[in-house]
């Protein structure tokens, strides 16, 4: 098994998989290669229409010589994100086998361990009082970590931990908080309507009124940042077509029942099976050629594509920007 994580620039990539090859050479047998190839091999590999077609022609050309069938990622379209606001989507991270180290596993499944829940920070505390203050406070690090690096990532890490606590315990889960203040509310209007309610009872249940209000705007703030509907606008979002855009993602790729043979089947593992067991039915296995074709008696002439392998200077490239009407 090998696991790779590519360089960026083009001329480190052709060496790399250079290398990559020569090792598989020098190591023949089932193969599993994994990890980031900061390489996309299909244009829809890419959410924009920015692709370098001939760093990809390269990468299939090295799939194709060494003979690797590539995993289906389950669950991802894309798996690296540039994090910006119309952020460029890449799918790098693969999973690469050889056809022996298939017959020799028919039936392995590769899946990530689970890691702990991620970092989100929540846009509506700065809005909360003592923001600042909690920041300055997690702020801190030990003083005998001297390597800036580690240094940075001690200090982001202390402050996550710290805001997701702080966060927590000034808000609280707010659908529980919303559900209790309208219980509260229809005790008070039921009471209302066989007497009157006292001052105290009055201010409460105004007070839990004007509570209400500010959490569910609050809930659909965090619903419109969390679901990354970008074209909404800001009171739009305890809309119908809000909950069912932001809901649509996990929806569509749902199946929730499989009928095979009379059978219906919900079990996940069950599903998995029945989809396995029809695709392998319907393939079938790989097995030896009964025919090759000769090209050499065939006298086609060879093409010599080796100009094709080499790296634009930039020279070349400023020659070419010179010479295009302005």
């Amino acid at each position: 098994m090998s696991v790779v994580y590519e360089p960026q620039s083009d001329a480190q990539k052709l060496t790399f998989l250079e290398d990559l090859a020569e090792r598989r050479t020098l190591c023949p047998g089932p193969w599993l290669v994994i990890r980031d190839f900061n390489l996309i091999l299909h244009a829809a590999d890419k959410s924009n229409n920015r692709i370098d077609r001939r760093m990809m022609g390269k990468f299939k050309r090295f799939i194709d010589d060494n003979a690797l069938k590539e995993f289906f990622l389950h669950g991802r379209r894309f798996t690296w994100s540039s994090e910006r606001e119309e952020p460029t989507l890449t799918k790098i991270d693969r999973a690469f086998v050889s056809m022996d180290w298939e017959m020799d596993h028919p039936d392995c499944l590769l899946q990530a361990m689970s890691t702990s829940a991620r970092f989100r920070f929540e846009l509506f505390w700065v809005k909360l009082e003592g923001f600042l203050e909690a920041v300055k406070e997690a702020w801190v690090c030990d003083e005998g970590i001297t390597d800036p690096f580690h240094r940075l990532d001690v200090l982001l890490r202390n402050t996550a931990k710290f805001l997701t606590a702080w966060g927590q315990h000034r808000v609280g889960n707010i659908k529980l908080q919303i559900t209790c203040a309208n219980l509260v509310i229809l005790r008070f209007d039921v009471a209302q309507e066989s007497r009157q309610l006292t001052e105290g009872e009055r201010w409460l249940r105004a007070s839990l009124k004007h509570l209400v209000l500010g959490l569910a705007s609050l809930e659909r703030t965090i619903a419109r940042q969390r679901s990354r509907i970008r074209w909404l606008q800001e009171g739009d979002a305890n809309t119908a077509l809000f909950h069912l855009i932001a809901n649509g993602r996990k929806a569509k790729n749902f199946i929730p029942a499989l009928s095979v043979e009379g059978q219906v089947i919900t079990d996940q593992q069950g599903k998995e099976e029945a989809f396995f067991e029809a695709y392998q039915e319907l393939l079938g296995k790989d097995r030896a050629r009964e025919h090759s074709l000769d090209l050499e008696f065939l006298n086609i002439p060879r093409l010599d594509l080796s100009e094709q392998d080499l790296v634009f200077e930039e020279e070349e490239i400023w020659a070419v920007i010179k010479e295009m009407p302005s």
